[in-house]
């Protein structure tokens, strides 16, 4: 994953409140608690203010600071930008109030905020940065570059500068560019250890695997400790198949502040610690699809005498409910019981020592619910017997990789002109999508049954009832492949991990057949080949 050079906002100077001789004793003493620290008192005296002038701007920036030093961003950024209404603001004052902005995500008061600073210092470089990372969030990554490119001509010794170019170029996939600026920025900040790991990323992203982990080597020689060097190198180590190192070094994923698991870390269960007769919490983390993955493993910590209490996600509790591997199985929102050991789910390979001849199954692990399993009877009630394919062409669109991964529905009507009976297990259909699959519906292609897919348990009834799967990398997919039904995966050209490289199969599951981009960004060939093999499929 790449990362942006954020800008410092750990030092927030008061900002200046101008006398006014009517209210001149109430602000007066305001600053002075400002200043001592004391923001209730502050506050109240500026609440007082406000009470007789509603719009009184110095007394709504006091707030805001107040608000931002206590961190509610979104309740700063209000009365900052009440107060930038009435008061002409310093070039540091609107500043604060932009980023105090950025902070509460509302990206386009930021621009206006940010673009009045440069409309008195149109190359105010900490304005420019702004407006910049406010268009990325906006989506709009043309306009972001080429402001970034501008701040690189005019700041051209500034190592930060060409970084965050380089991680804007690499969003728009634009590769070699991207090498070039952090090429760029570590040659002027030889120490750079994020240019040198987003400069791993986007070679990693090129298939230049050794040279990526070089980069990996270097950025940890110089900051042992750095999360992002460690954990991208963990990832493509998994990619490439070398699961003891990748398995070790994915723990450090903790350590990188986006995320906890919200449990001590003295009782993580680690691997060393015995089993027997012990109470050993495993908790998901991550997506559903992740869950469903590695789910398989808690059968092992069974068999070698611990009480498994397995904690799922409310989503997937009716599915997992019953999960022979454990003693005991609650969702996210559940009651955590007493435990011995806890462990996050993904983890569970490192400490169980997993090899890459372990990951396979023998059948089914996931099981569907016969009763509801009988619920699809009228579904099926009168068709014609022809192959029944289940159909996923988008995943989450809060995914990092979403727009890698996703097809749109228009790009699979070659697929679907097939001799089957296509359904729709997508659940969330997007605005652009929506046309076609009215359209397809309309022609008796597709069916959509989305809004009886409920829970996962209801899906997993009806992939049990049929013939195939065709899924782009989302949890559906994980769903059928431990349901042990044939899916069929469309993988971007880089895949996440798991998938590895180079490969129509998976170890992951037996009945997994995988269908790779051969250039970055193009279905096209994905989808001929998806068409053909079904299309023998159905000749068999």
């Amino acid at each position: 994953m790449r990362h942006f050079h954020p800008v410092d906002r750990s030092q927030f100077a008061p900002p200046y409140i101008a006398m006014n001789h009517d209210i001149e004793h109430a602000l007066a003493a305001a600053q002075k608690n400002l200043v001592a620290g004391q923001f209730d008192d502050a506050a109240h005296l500026l609440h007082v203010i406000l009470a007789s002038v509603p719009d009184h701007s110095e007394a709504l920036a006091g707030l805001g600071y107040i608000a931002a030093r206590q961190g509610d961003h979104a309740r700063a950024a209000d009365y900052l930008i009440q107060a930038s209404a009435h008061m002409s603001m310093s070039v540091d004052q609107l500043n604060f109030a932009a980023q105090m902005c950025q902070l509460a995500q509302r990206h386009a008061d930021a621009i206006a905020l940010f673009e009045r600073c440069l409309a008195q210092f149109p190359n105010h470089a900490a304005s420019l940065h702004g407006v910049a990372m406010s268009l990325i969030q906006l989506g709009e990554p043309q306009r972001a570059l080429e402001i970034l490119v501008h701040l690189c001509k005019i700041q051209p010794q500034s190592a930060e500068a060409h970084y965050n170019r380089g991680s804007l170029l690499g969003k728009l996939e634009r590769y070699e560019d991207e090498l070039d600026a952090y090429r760029r920025a570590i040659a002027l900040k030889p120490r750079f250890v994020r240019a040198y790991v987003n400069l791993g990323v986007a070679l990693r992203d090129l298939r230049r695997f050794d040279e990526a982990l070089l980069q990996f080597k270097k950025a940890l020689s110089l900051d042992p400790n750095d999360v992002g060097a460690r954990t991208n190198r963990a990832q493509t180590n998994l990619l490439l198949g070398e699961f003891e190192h990748g398995w070790r070094e994915y723990e450090w994923r903790w350590l990188d502040g986006t995320g906890s698991h919200g449990f001590p870390q003295s009782t993580l269960w680690t691997g060393t610690q015995p089993t027997s007769d012990r109470t050993i919490l495993v908790h998901h983390e991550q997506g559903f699809g992740d869950t469903l993955q590695f789910v398989r493993f808690v059968d092992r910590l069974s068999a070698a005498g611990a009480r498994v209490v397995l904690r799922v996600q409310d989503a997937l509790l009716p599915l997992l409910k019953n999960y022979p591997g454990a003693a005991e199985v609650i969702g996210e929102t559940g009651q955590v019981p007493h435990f011995d050991y806890h462990i996050p789910t993904l983890s569970l390979p490192f400490a169980l020592k997993v090899r890459a001849s372990d990951l396979a199954v023998t059948g089914p692990y996931v099981h569907a619910d016969d009763a509801l399993v009988r619920q699809w009877d009228d579904l099926f009630a009168g068709s014609a017997r022809r192959p029944r394919v289940g159909i996923v062409w988008s995943g989450s669109r809060t995914h990092v990789n979403d727009g890698n991964r996703s097809i749109s529905l228009e790009q699979l009507k070659p697929l679907l002109d097939a001799d089957a009976d296509f359904l729709a297990l997508q659940q969330d259909v997007r605005d652009s999508d929506r046309a076609c699959l009215a359209q397809l519906e309309q022609r008796a292609v597709l069916r959509d049954v989305s809004a009886r897919l409920t829970t996962f348990a209801e899906t997993a009834a009806l992939i049990a009832r049929l013939d195939l799967v065709i899924s782009v990398d989302t949890a559906v997919a994980h769903l059928a492949g431990a349901l042990g039904k044939p899916v069929w995966i469309a993988l971007p050209f880089m895949p996440d991990w798991r998938w590895q490289l180079d490969r129509s199969d998976s170890p992951w599951y037996a009945q997994a057949r995988l269908f790779r981009q051969t250039t970055r960004g193009d279905w096209t060939g994905v989808v001929a080949a998806l068409r053909a093999e079904l299309d023998a499929l159905r000749g068999a």
